[in-house]
Protein backbone atom coordinates (compact mmCIF):
# COMPACT_ATOMS: atom_id res chain seq x y z
CA UNK A 1 0.00 0.00 0.00
CA UNK A 2 1.61 3.59 -0.98
CA UNK A 3 1.69 5.90 2.27
CA UNK A 4 0.70 9.41 1.62
CA UNK A 5 0.74 12.97 3.49
CA UNK A 6 -2.53 14.50 4.33
CA UNK A 7 -4.10 16.42 7.52
CA UNK A 8 -5.98 15.69 10.17
CA UNK A 9 -9.47 17.36 8.91
CA UNK A 10 -9.06 16.32 5.74
CA UNK A 11 -7.80 13.09 4.18
CA UNK A 12 -6.14 12.73 0.94
CA UNK A 13 -4.75 9.27 1.03
CA UNK A 14 -3.31 7.91 -2.16
CA UNK A 15 -5.34 6.71 -4.86
CA UNK A 16 -5.64 2.76 -4.94
CA UNK A 17 -8.66 2.41 -7.50
CA UNK A 18 -10.20 -0.87 -8.31
CA UNK A 19 -8.90 -2.71 -5.89
CA UNK A 20 -9.77 0.03 -2.88
CA UNK A 21 -13.39 -0.30 -4.36
CA UNK A 22 -13.65 -4.28 -4.56
CA UNK A 23 -12.41 -4.21 -0.77
CA UNK A 24 -15.12 -1.60 0.04
CA UNK A 25 -17.94 -4.08 -1.65
CA UNK A 26 -16.22 -7.09 -0.25
CA UNK A 27 -16.10 -5.08 3.61
CA UNK A 28 -20.22 -4.06 2.73
CA UNK A 29 -21.07 -7.95 2.08
CA UNK A 30 -19.12 -9.04 5.32
CA UNK A 31 -21.28 -6.61 7.07
CA UNK A 32 -24.43 -7.79 5.76
CA UNK A 33 -23.60 -11.10 6.36
CA UNK A 34 -22.85 -10.51 9.80
CA UNK A 35 -25.83 -8.83 10.16
CA UNK A 36 -27.85 -11.11 10.01
CA UNK A 37 -26.05 -13.49 12.06
CA UNK A 38 -26.21 -11.18 15.05
CA UNK A 39 -30.36 -11.53 14.23
CA UNK A 40 -30.12 -15.13 14.32
CA UNK A 41 -28.12 -15.39 17.28
CA UNK A 42 -29.95 -14.99 20.73
CA UNK A 43 -27.38 -13.33 22.52
CA UNK A 44 -27.67 -10.20 20.39
CA UNK A 45 -30.84 -10.79 18.26
CA UNK A 46 -32.98 -8.18 16.52
CA UNK A 47 -31.73 -5.35 18.59
CA UNK A 48 -28.26 -6.42 18.22
CA UNK A 49 -28.66 -6.30 14.98
CA UNK A 50 -30.49 -3.08 14.71
CA UNK A 51 -27.18 -1.52 16.75
CA UNK A 52 -24.94 -2.60 14.65
CA UNK A 53 -26.81 -1.42 11.20
CA UNK A 54 -26.91 2.08 12.82
CA UNK A 55 -23.38 2.03 13.68
CA UNK A 56 -22.64 1.44 10.28
CA UNK A 57 -24.23 3.90 8.93
CA UNK A 58 -23.17 6.32 11.23
CA UNK A 59 -19.54 5.52 10.58
CA UNK A 60 -20.68 5.61 6.91
CA UNK A 61 -22.05 9.03 7.32
CA UNK A 62 -19.66 10.32 9.68
CA UNK A 63 -16.71 9.58 7.23
CA UNK A 64 -18.54 10.76 3.77
CA UNK A 65 -19.26 13.70 4.73
CA UNK A 66 -16.38 14.95 7.73
CA UNK A 67 -18.52 15.15 10.40
CA UNK A 68 -16.01 16.13 13.00
CA UNK A 69 -16.21 18.26 15.51
CA UNK A 70 -13.16 19.37 15.62
CA UNK A 71 -12.59 20.01 12.38
CA UNK A 72 -15.78 22.26 11.78
CA UNK A 73 -14.76 24.76 14.62
CA UNK A 74 -11.14 24.96 13.05
CA UNK A 75 -12.41 25.49 9.58
CA UNK A 76 -14.38 28.30 11.07
CA UNK A 77 -11.39 29.33 13.55
CA UNK A 78 -9.12 29.25 11.10
CA UNK A 79 -10.14 29.56 7.76
CA UNK A 80 -13.26 31.67 8.40
CA UNK A 81 -15.09 29.06 6.86
CA UNK A 82 -18.50 28.42 8.89
CA UNK A 83 -19.96 26.23 6.15
CA UNK A 84 -19.14 22.77 8.21
CA UNK A 85 -20.06 24.58 11.17
CA UNK A 86 -23.69 25.61 10.71
CA UNK A 87 -23.98 21.91 9.84
CA UNK A 88 -23.69 20.90 13.18
CA UNK A 89 -26.36 23.43 13.55
CA UNK A 90 -28.72 21.89 11.25
CA UNK A 91 -27.87 18.22 12.79
CA UNK A 92 -28.91 19.80 15.90
CA UNK A 93 -31.91 21.53 14.74
CA UNK A 94 -32.97 18.08 13.05
CA UNK A 95 -32.52 16.34 16.03
CA UNK A 96 -34.17 18.57 18.33
CA UNK A 97 -37.59 18.57 16.06
CA UNK A 98 -37.57 15.22 15.58
CA UNK A 99 -36.88 14.36 19.18
CA UNK A 100 -39.67 16.55 20.33
CA UNK A 101 -41.83 14.62 18.21
CA UNK A 102 -40.93 11.76 20.00
CA UNK A 103 -41.65 13.34 23.70
CA UNK A 104 -45.30 14.51 22.77
CA UNK A 105 -46.28 10.45 21.94
CA UNK A 106 -43.94 9.06 24.87
CA UNK A 107 -44.93 12.10 27.84
CA UNK A 108 -48.26 13.72 27.62
CA UNK A 109 -47.69 16.07 30.70
CA UNK A 110 -43.46 17.57 30.23
CA UNK A 111 -44.46 19.27 33.51
CA UNK A 112 -45.27 16.31 36.03
CA UNK A 113 -41.88 15.65 36.65
CA UNK A 114 -40.89 12.57 34.75
CA UNK A 115 -38.18 12.31 32.16
CA UNK A 116 -38.19 10.85 28.68
CA UNK A 117 -36.89 7.34 28.79
CA UNK A 118 -33.52 6.52 27.83
CA UNK A 119 -32.65 10.08 26.88
CA UNK A 120 -29.45 12.09 27.80
CA UNK A 121 -30.04 14.07 29.94
CA UNK A 122 -27.56 14.50 32.65
CA UNK A 123 -26.78 17.08 35.87
CA UNK A 124 -25.85 20.44 35.27
CA UNK A 125 -22.51 22.28 37.32
CA UNK A 126 -19.34 23.73 36.94
CA UNK A 127 -17.78 19.69 36.84
CA UNK A 128 -19.90 19.50 33.32
CA UNK A 129 -18.19 22.23 32.14
CA UNK A 130 -14.99 21.72 33.34
CA UNK A 131 -15.45 18.21 31.61
CA UNK A 132 -16.51 20.04 28.44
CA UNK A 133 -13.55 22.34 28.63
CA UNK A 134 -10.74 19.94 28.61
CA UNK A 135 -12.61 17.61 26.22
CA UNK A 136 -12.37 20.40 23.64
CA UNK A 137 -8.45 20.78 24.92
CA UNK A 138 -8.11 17.49 24.12
CA UNK A 139 -9.40 18.02 20.65
CA UNK A 140 -6.95 20.30 19.60
CA UNK A 141 -4.12 18.19 21.11
CA UNK A 142 -5.72 15.44 19.28
CA UNK A 143 -7.21 16.34 16.39
CA UNK A 144 -9.84 14.94 16.88
CA UNK A 145 -13.08 13.60 18.90
CA UNK A 146 -13.63 10.16 20.26
CA UNK A 147 -16.43 9.61 17.24
CA UNK A 148 -13.94 11.21 14.39
CA UNK A 149 -11.05 9.09 15.61
CA UNK A 150 -12.88 5.94 15.53
CA UNK A 151 -13.88 6.55 12.33
CA UNK A 152 -10.20 7.78 11.05
CA UNK A 153 -8.64 4.38 12.07
CA UNK A 154 -10.09 3.47 8.47
CA UNK A 155 -8.88 6.46 6.90
CA UNK A 156 -5.11 5.64 7.65
CA UNK A 157 -4.89 8.04 10.86
CA UNK A 158 -1.74 6.92 12.90
CA UNK A 159 -2.41 8.88 15.79
CA UNK A 160 -5.99 7.89 16.13
CA UNK A 161 -4.94 4.68 17.80
CA UNK A 162 -2.54 6.76 20.48
CA UNK A 163 -5.37 9.17 20.94
CA UNK A 164 -7.76 6.55 21.72
CA UNK A 165 -5.08 4.59 23.88
CA UNK A 166 -4.71 7.72 25.81
CA UNK A 167 -8.87 8.27 25.77
CA UNK A 168 -8.98 4.72 28.29
CA UNK A 169 -6.00 6.11 30.29
CA UNK A 170 -7.84 8.92 30.91
CA UNK A 171 -10.88 7.14 31.53
CA UNK A 172 -9.00 5.38 34.23
CA UNK A 173 -8.39 8.60 36.21
CA UNK A 174 -12.06 9.57 35.54
CA UNK A 175 -13.23 7.27 37.32
CA UNK A 176 -10.65 7.36 40.37
CA UNK A 177 -11.79 10.76 40.60
CA UNK A 178 -15.39 10.20 40.21
CA UNK A 179 -16.75 9.48 44.19
CA UNK A 180 -14.99 12.92 44.83
CA UNK A 181 -16.70 14.59 42.37
CA UNK A 182 -19.99 13.13 42.66
CA UNK A 183 -19.85 13.66 46.64
CA UNK A 184 -18.93 17.13 46.38
CA UNK A 185 -20.90 18.51 43.46
CA UNK A 186 -22.95 15.64 41.32
CA UNK A 187 -25.08 14.19 44.25
CA UNK A 188 -26.53 18.15 44.36
CA UNK A 189 -26.47 19.07 40.75
CA UNK A 190 -30.05 19.64 39.14
CA UNK A 191 -31.19 18.01 35.85
CA UNK A 192 -32.32 20.23 33.56
CA UNK A 193 -34.42 19.10 31.13
CA UNK A 194 -35.62 22.45 29.04
CA UNK A 195 -39.64 21.18 27.96
CA UNK A 196 -40.27 20.60 31.51
CA UNK A 197 -40.20 24.59 32.36
CA UNK A 198 -43.12 25.38 30.38
CA UNK A 199 -44.02 22.81 28.08
CA UNK A 200 -43.01 21.29 24.56
CA UNK A 201 -43.50 23.95 22.52
CA UNK A 202 -41.70 26.43 24.29
CA UNK A 203 -38.91 23.53 25.00
CA UNK A 204 -38.63 23.37 21.54
CA UNK A 205 -39.25 27.35 19.97
CA UNK A 206 -36.03 28.22 22.72
CA UNK A 207 -33.66 26.12 21.58
CA UNK A 208 -34.51 26.59 17.68
CA UNK A 209 -34.31 30.22 18.33
CA UNK A 210 -30.39 30.08 19.95
CA UNK A 211 -29.75 27.89 17.10
CA UNK A 212 -31.74 30.38 14.73
CA UNK A 213 -29.19 33.33 16.54
CA UNK A 214 -26.02 31.28 15.84
CA UNK A 215 -27.10 30.16 12.03
CA UNK A 216 -27.41 33.95 11.42
CA UNK A 217 -24.02 34.58 13.27
CA UNK A 218 -22.08 32.00 11.25
CA UNK A 219 -23.76 33.66 7.89
CA UNK A 220 -21.35 36.02 7.94
CA UNK A 221 -18.34 33.37 7.29
CA UNK A 222 -20.13 31.78 4.83
CA UNK A 223 -18.51 31.87 1.51
CA UNK A 224 -19.88 32.26 -2.19
CA UNK A 225 -20.50 28.97 -3.31
CA UNK A 226 -18.49 27.80 -7.19
CA UNK A 227 -20.53 28.26 -9.60
CA UNK A 228 -21.49 25.10 -11.54
CA UNK A 229 -22.95 24.41 -14.71
CA UNK A 230 -26.00 22.04 -14.63
CA UNK A 231 -25.16 18.59 -15.54
CA UNK A 232 -27.95 16.06 -16.54
CA UNK A 233 -27.78 13.79 -14.10
CA UNK A 234 -26.98 9.86 -14.88
CA UNK A 235 -26.47 6.43 -13.22
CA UNK A 236 -22.81 7.17 -13.09
CA UNK A 237 -22.58 10.67 -11.75
CA UNK A 238 -25.17 9.98 -8.45
CA UNK A 239 -22.98 6.74 -7.98
CA UNK A 240 -19.83 9.06 -8.31
CA UNK A 241 -21.39 11.83 -6.05
CA UNK A 242 -22.67 9.26 -2.92
CA UNK A 243 -19.28 7.23 -2.86
CA UNK A 244 -16.32 9.22 -4.21
CA UNK A 245 -16.91 12.77 -3.86
CA UNK A 246 -17.13 13.96 -0.06
CA UNK A 247 -20.41 15.04 0.62
CA UNK A 248 -21.77 18.48 0.94
CA UNK A 249 -21.56 19.20 5.18
CA UNK A 250 -25.79 19.83 5.04
CA UNK A 251 -25.74 16.24 4.20
CA UNK A 252 -24.56 14.76 7.13
CA UNK A 253 -25.95 17.32 9.48
CA UNK A 254 -29.08 16.45 8.20
CA UNK A 255 -28.45 12.42 8.53
CA UNK A 256 -26.67 12.74 12.15
CA UNK A 257 -30.22 14.24 12.96
CA UNK A 258 -32.10 11.70 11.80
CA UNK A 259 -29.69 9.08 12.86
CA UNK A 260 -29.45 10.37 16.42
CA UNK A 261 -33.49 10.26 16.38
CA UNK A 262 -33.49 6.70 15.39
CA UNK A 263 -30.99 5.31 17.86
CA UNK A 264 -33.03 6.68 20.78
CA UNK A 265 -36.43 5.76 18.97
CA UNK A 266 -35.20 1.82 18.36
CA UNK A 267 -32.66 1.28 21.47
CA UNK A 268 -29.91 3.88 22.84
CA UNK A 269 -28.79 7.46 22.49
CA UNK A 270 -26.02 7.76 20.60
CA UNK A 271 -22.59 7.93 21.71
CA UNK A 272 -19.38 6.21 21.63
CA UNK A 273 -17.53 6.67 25.12
CA UNK A 274 -19.92 3.80 27.26
CA UNK A 275 -17.49 1.28 26.45
CA UNK A 276 -14.15 2.96 26.63
CA UNK A 277 -15.21 3.62 29.93
CA UNK A 278 -16.32 -0.21 31.14
CA UNK A 279 -12.81 -1.06 29.43
CA UNK A 280 -11.26 1.53 31.81
CA UNK A 281 -12.86 -0.12 34.72
CA UNK A 282 -11.78 -3.28 34.24
CA UNK A 283 -8.23 -1.73 33.72
CA UNK A 284 -8.62 -0.04 36.90
CA UNK A 285 -10.11 -2.66 39.13
CA UNK A 286 -6.85 -4.80 37.85
CA UNK A 287 -4.27 -2.36 38.75
CA UNK A 288 -6.17 -1.83 42.28
CA UNK A 289 -6.21 2.04 41.00
CA UNK A 290 -9.82 2.52 42.30
CA UNK A 291 -12.42 2.41 45.15
CA UNK A 292 -14.63 -0.30 45.39
CA UNK A 293 -17.88 1.81 44.59
CA UNK A 294 -18.31 4.14 42.14
CA UNK A 295 -20.77 6.34 44.15
CA UNK A 296 -24.23 7.55 42.65
CA UNK A 297 -22.73 6.48 38.70
CA UNK A 298 -25.63 4.37 38.43
CA UNK A 299 -28.57 6.41 39.15
CA UNK A 300 -26.85 9.11 36.20
CA UNK A 301 -27.91 9.10 32.42
CA UNK A 302 -24.73 8.94 30.19
CA UNK A 303 -22.77 7.28 28.64
CA UNK A 304 -22.52 4.98 31.60
CA UNK A 305 -20.57 1.01 32.43
CA UNK A 306 -22.90 -1.49 31.81
CA UNK A 307 -22.33 -5.27 32.15
CA UNK A 308 -23.44 -7.65 29.70
CA UNK A 309 -23.69 -10.83 29.39
CA UNK A 310 -23.21 -11.05 25.54
CA UNK A 311 -19.37 -11.27 24.11
CA UNK A 312 -19.96 -7.67 22.98
CA UNK A 313 -22.22 -4.83 24.67
CA UNK A 314 -24.39 -3.29 22.48
CA UNK A 315 -22.35 -0.23 22.57
CA UNK A 316 -19.11 -2.08 21.63
CA UNK A 317 -20.95 -3.48 19.01
CA UNK A 318 -21.88 -0.02 18.10
CA UNK A 319 -18.37 1.40 18.10
CA UNK A 320 -16.92 -1.79 15.94
CA UNK A 321 -19.61 -1.20 13.21
CA UNK A 322 -18.70 2.37 13.20
CA UNK A 323 -14.63 1.86 12.84
CA UNK A 324 -16.09 -0.36 10.18
CA UNK A 325 -18.79 1.68 8.50
CA UNK A 326 -15.34 4.53 8.23
CA UNK A 327 -13.25 1.91 6.52
CA UNK A 328 -16.06 0.97 3.57
CA UNK A 329 -16.26 4.82 3.35
CA UNK A 330 -13.07 5.45 2.76
CA UNK A 331 -11.94 2.07 0.56
CA UNK A 332 -15.69 3.31 -1.13
CA UNK A 333 -13.88 6.47 -2.64
CA UNK A 334 -11.13 4.42 -4.56
CA UNK A 335 -8.59 5.53 -1.89
CA UNK A 336 -6.00 3.93 0.60
CA UNK A 337 -3.12 5.52 2.46
CA UNK A 338 -1.76 6.39 5.82
CA UNK A 339 -0.93 9.57 7.30
CA UNK A 340 2.47 10.70 7.83
CA UNK A 341 2.51 12.99 10.72
CA UNK A 342 5.64 14.55 12.84
CA UNK A 343 6.85 13.36 15.47
CA UNK A 344 5.54 15.88 18.15
CA UNK A 345 2.19 15.01 17.57
CA UNK A 346 2.47 11.55 18.70
CA UNK A 347 2.66 13.26 22.46
CA UNK A 348 0.10 15.57 21.87
CA UNK A 349 -2.01 12.64 20.10
CA UNK A 350 -1.70 10.72 23.81
CA UNK A 351 -1.83 13.55 26.07
CA UNK A 352 -4.94 14.80 24.21
CA UNK A 353 -6.91 11.31 24.15
CA UNK A 354 -6.33 11.49 28.02
CA UNK A 355 -8.07 15.00 28.29
CA UNK A 356 -10.93 13.27 26.29
CA UNK A 357 -11.15 10.29 28.10
CA UNK A 358 -11.33 12.30 31.65
CA UNK A 359 -13.56 14.72 30.11
CA UNK A 360 -15.74 12.84 28.51
CA UNK A 361 -16.34 10.35 31.48
CA UNK A 362 -17.06 13.34 34.36
CA UNK A 363 -18.99 14.61 31.78
CA UNK A 364 -21.02 11.46 31.49
CA UNK A 365 -20.52 11.54 27.55
CA UNK A 366 -18.42 13.37 24.31
CA UNK A 367 -19.52 15.23 21.81
CA UNK A 368 -21.85 12.71 20.57
CA UNK A 369 -23.17 11.10 23.99
CA UNK A 370 -23.50 14.33 25.89
CA UNK A 371 -23.21 17.11 23.18
CA UNK A 372 -25.41 15.67 20.33
CA UNK A 373 -27.63 13.75 22.01
CA UNK A 374 -28.20 15.77 24.70
CA UNK A 375 -29.18 18.34 23.11
CA UNK A 376 -31.58 16.55 21.15
CA UNK A 377 -33.00 15.93 24.33
CA UNK A 378 -33.28 19.05 25.89
CA UNK A 379 -30.70 18.27 28.23
CA UNK A 380 -29.13 21.42 30.16
CA UNK A 381 -26.51 19.51 29.82
CA UNK A 382 -25.87 18.93 26.37
CA UNK A 383 -25.96 23.13 26.11
CA UNK A 384 -23.85 23.26 28.96
CA UNK A 385 -21.26 20.80 27.48
CA UNK A 386 -21.17 22.09 23.82
CA UNK A 387 -20.46 25.76 25.00
CA UNK A 388 -17.28 24.86 27.28
CA UNK A 389 -16.16 22.86 24.38
CA UNK A 390 -16.00 25.62 21.84
CA UNK A 391 -13.87 27.71 24.57
CA UNK A 392 -11.60 24.66 25.04
CA UNK A 393 -11.04 23.85 21.22
CA UNK A 394 -10.42 28.44 20.94
CA UNK A 395 -8.13 28.59 23.68
CA UNK A 396 -5.94 25.53 22.69
CA UNK A 397 -5.88 26.00 19.01
CA UNK A 398 -2.58 27.32 19.03
CA UNK A 399 -0.95 23.98 20.13
CA UNK A 400 -2.52 22.35 17.21
CA UNK A 401 -1.21 25.01 14.68
CA UNK A 402 2.65 24.29 16.28
CA UNK A 403 2.27 20.30 16.14
CA UNK A 404 1.83 20.76 12.44
CA UNK A 405 4.53 23.26 11.84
Amino acid sequence: MIEAVHTDCDTAPSAQGLAARVAALALAGGAVVLLFRLHADPAYGRAGSWVFLLGLLFGWVLQRSRFCFFCMLRDWFEGGNSRAALSVLLALAVGITAHIVLFTAWIPNPLAGHLPPRAHIGPVSWVTLLGGFVFGIGMSLSGSCISAHFYRLGEGSLLSPVALFGSLIGAVLGLASWNMLYLRVLSDAPVVWIPAWKGFTLGWALPMLVLGLAAAGLLRWLPTPAARSPERPTVRGIFHAVFTERWAPWVGGLLVGLLSTAALFRSAPLGVTAEINRLARLLGDALALLPERLEGLDALRGCRIADNPAAFTPNALFVLALVLGGIIGAAGTGQLGFSRPRLKAYPLALLGGVLLGWGGFVALGCTIGTLLSGVHAGAGSGWAFAVAMVLGVRVSLPIRQWAER
